[in-house]
């Protein structure tokens, strides 16, 4: 992958998960990057307006009404070999250049 300088910020760049890093902390910054999608955000977005009006437990606990959320949605699935569109921004290169090695660009 190119150097994460030669990206200029605003542009919209495709990448491919390569191989999983072994590190959790490396998946769930690849997992962060895909979910930055314009797509997948419209998604969430849907689903998280439709878990808020529907579906939560209320019930009171101790003297007060209390919710219970629905868990949030899992939309992208990280393996080898998914890709993802994001547009850059100079707040994404640092995560970027931490998985580059795992990521390829085009």
């Amino acid at each position: 992958m190119a150097a994460t300088a030669e990206m200029k910020p605003g542009s919209k760049v495709t990448f491919t998960v390569t191989k999983l890093p072994a590190k959790e902390s490396l998946r769930k910054t690849i997992f962060r990057l895909m979910r930055q999608e314009t797509r997948v955000q419209r998604a969430l977005a849907k689903l998280a307006k439709g878990r808020a009006n529907g579906g939560n437990d209320v019930h009171q606990r101790g003297g007060r009404m209390w919710t219970s959320r629905k868990k949030a949605s899992r939309v992208v699935t990280l393996k080898t070999g998914a890709s993802f569109t994001i547009t850059v921004t100079p707040q994404l290169a640092v995560d970027l250049k931490s998985v580059e090695k795992y990521l390829k660009r085009g």
